[in-house]
């Protein structure tokens, strides 16, 4: 309960006050830990005593992910801890296949003790194959990455927080096919490379289960540098906006605008995709790279069956993605090619006794070729 009391308004000693106790109720709902929190006072001699009735949920879960279109399938097996050692702590490891095969693990700290400071560290070996566009030439690349990852974090106030750090990267890329290679400009390449990235959240969402409604903004900043290169500093800006509305007893609209920015001097590897598991559900595995993005996700989240123990809703929903090419003017993002747009029905089943379990089903359909249909499963709320 210690580690609880940090985040409570109402404080020993202090004369009670019914409105900082409905706070503190859905400070603790929002925590997300728990599935039924009820607050109790009791008058004593000494004066008022407020109890807490928290029924914990189970926090140590299977990681898990499965889904496919035209061009692959994605796998994702591994567990993930929300409250390791009860004190807030996230800790998680994970094998993913994604066309080729990848490693993660990841520790994080919110809070040092009773300080408003934490920290994180990740280690991740990714191994994929991307889509790299030449100007005479479409290629796919291996692309091997492995980064040692550890940030700083800061808390202003509860769900405001700043975070800051660095990572070594060492990156390989090379054609997965050499002998198909035309291009003068399509090299393999093998660079050390040191990250620098800061970035900012602010969440205003209240939980309720499947639940949610506010508002949230992450903000991230990136700088990347190699010694063995003479190239311009690379950049990276991107922002992430959410929005949830619940309306009536069963209903919950739910928005995500993601705008990002990069240095736009070309380069076959730029950071942003068009992807069926980040942005686009059923566009398939990163059919587009850019140093611009825009995508648009939005869901009517619908419980038609309710329990104590859980939900089964529908949601229909339509993803938009847009980027700008590598080294091209921003018009380029205003291009049919460089855009895709597909909708799609989902399944979402959750068991409210364990943390954010909610099993995610999704199919999809592309609305300019109505042939192209894609297939998603996944934990977790797709956003």
């Amino acid at each position: 309960m210690g580690h609880l009391q940090r985040f409570l308004c109402v404080k020993p000693g202090q004369e009670l006050d019914t409105i900082r106790l409905k706070q503190d109720e859905q400070i603790l709902r929002n925590l997300d830990i728990f599935s039924a929190v009820t607050p109790s006072i009791r008058d004593t001699v000494g004066g008022c005593i407020v109890e807490y009735e928290l029924k914990e949920r189970v926090t140590l879960l299977p990681i898990g992910k499965l889904g496919g279109t035209e061009d692959g399938i994605i796998l994702q097996l591994g567990l993930i801890d929300y409250n390791f050692m009860g004190n807030g702590t996230t800790a998680s490891a994970y094998y993913r296949y994604y066309d080729r095969h990848t490693f993660h693990a990841y520790m994080k700290t919110p809070y040092l003790k009773q300080s408003k400071w934490g920290l994180s560290g990740s280690i991740l070996k990714q191994s994929t194959l991307e889509p790299i566009k030449f100007d005479i030439q479409d290629l796919r690349y291996k692309y091997d990455l492995w980064a040692f990852e550890a940030l700083t974090r800061y808390e202003f106030a509860f769900r405001n927080f700043i975070e800051f750090g660095g990572a070594y990267l060492f990156e390989k890329y090379k054609p997965e096919m050499p002998e198909e290679v035309i291009s003068p400009q399509a090299i393999s390449l093998n660079a050390h490379k040191f990250l620098l990235k800061t970035l900012h959240t602010y969440e205003r969402v209240n939980y309720f289960n499947e639940y949610r409604d506010g508002i949230s903004n992450v903000v991230c900043f990136e700088t990347v540098t190699s010694p063995e290169t003479d190239g311009p500093l690379f950049w990276k800006l991107k922002n992430t906006s959410s929005y949830y509305k619940r309306t009536g007893k069963r209903g919950n609209l739910a928005l995500r605008l993601n705008l990002g920015i990069a240095a736009n001097a070309y380069t076959p590897f730029p950071p942003f995709v068009l992807d069926n598991y980040i942005n686009v559900r059923g566009v398939g595995d990163r059919v587009l790279r850019g140093s611009r993005e825009v995508s648009l996700n939005a869901e009517y989240r619908y419980t038609v069956f309710e329990h104590k123990i859980g939900a089964i809703q529908l949601v229909p929903f339509i993803d938009f993605g847009a980027l700008g090419l590598s080294g091209q003017p921003l018009s380029s993002i205003t291009e049919k090619e460089n855009q895709a747009i597909f909708s799609g029905l989902g399944l979402r089943i959750s068991a409210r006794q364990f943390y954010n379990m909610i099993v995610r089903v999704d199919v999809s359909t592309n609305l300019k070729n109505t042939e192209n249909i894609g297939l998603g499963f996944g934990i977790g709320q797709f956003f």
